[in-house]
């Protein structure tokens, strides 16, 4: 047919298995031999079932056509396909429309969070030779003495508190210590250079414990899937997707060892902040919708 060659579409991944939270490098392409450049592009969807797409790069030039790539991971468990993606061909510039890449298949493992702490093995009982009393003795002795003294300066301390002198303790309502909390972490995170463990876990402790204090959940025993869960009802759609995400990111970053990008721990931080405010003031409204009955006038 006129000695036109057809357009060759793929779709790669930089891995095949990963950990929960895991990011996958997905590369599409397409070239067609002789065509200096396409007008069209990959359908790619909002969402894909298992999957969560992080980021989508522009089309960038190669030779005989372009390509663009995707970052996308998975929370699920289990063995999924990266389905196929479409040429789109909105001038008809790809006789006939409707190319397809091949799926990708993907083995997604559930994070082994014991392997990620700093334990030790245990080791065998060693017998111990018999030694002398009398350096226990001196131990308790002297192990009473720091306590007295220990107990004085507390005691100096309260005393102090009492005359005058303020704590260290943050004040305010639980909604205030939050909102001060991510101030402060926000400033921190752009004038230093920690890392996005350390980052995420103080993120997970302000929004934790805004969430005991406030609203009595069992935060710091619950998991980040039974917070999600616990929010569910509490916050409107595109908020709780936001929020649900933002919970998600933290797990992978501080289990994972996934580091996102700085402007990903200000959109965190912006999700936590939006989610605070949105229960605050749901408190806020029950609290005034509450009106105490009052016993009539006899």
């Amino acid at each position: 047919m006129h000695g036109l060659s057809q357009p060759i579409v793929k779709a790669t991944s930089d891995r095949r298995a990963i950990r929960i939270g895991e990011p996958i490098t997905v590369k599409l392409s397409a070239t067609w031999a002789g065509k200096d450049s396409f007008s069209s592009g990959f359908v790619i969807p909002d969402s894909i079932p298992h999957f969560d797409i992080w980021e989508k790069y522009p089309r960038s030039v190669i030779k005989d056509g372009f390509e663009q790539s995707l970052i996308v991971t998975s929370y699920d468990s289990g063995v999924f396909a990266i389905p196929q993606f479409m040429l789109a061909t909105p001038n008809i510039d790809v006789p006939p429309p409707g190319y397809r890449t091949d799926s990708i298949r993907i083995s997604v493992q559930p994070v082994n969070v014991d392997t990620l702490m700093d334990y030790h093995d245990i080791k065998d009982i060693l017998d111990v030779p018999p030694v002398s009393q009398w350096p226990f003795i001196l131990a308790i002795v002297g192990g009473t003495l720091l306590a007295l003294v220990v107990l004085y300066l507390l005691l100096k301390k309260t005393k102090l508190t009492k005359n005058g002198f303020k704590t260290s303790l943050p004040k305010g309502t639980p909604y205030q210590v939050a909102i001060k909390a991510l101030e402060d972490l926000e400033n921190s995170s752009q004038a230093s250079n920690s890392n996005s463990k350390q980052f995420f876990t103080q993120l997970t402790a302000i929004h934790r414990t805004y969430l005991q204090d406030a609203y009595m959940f069992k935060s710091y025993y619950q998991t980040g899937d039974e917070i999600i869960l616990q929010a569910r009802p509490l916050l409107g759609t595109d908020l709780f997707y936001a929020f649900a995400n933002t919970i998600r990111l933290a797990d992978a970053a501080k289990f994972a060892k996934y580091e996102p990008p700085k402007a990903e721990w200000l959109s965190s931080i912006g999700n936590i902040r939006d989610t605070i405010n949105v229960l605050d003031k749901k408190m806020q409204e029950a609290s005034s919708n509450y009106q105490p009955q009052t016993p009539a006038a006899s």
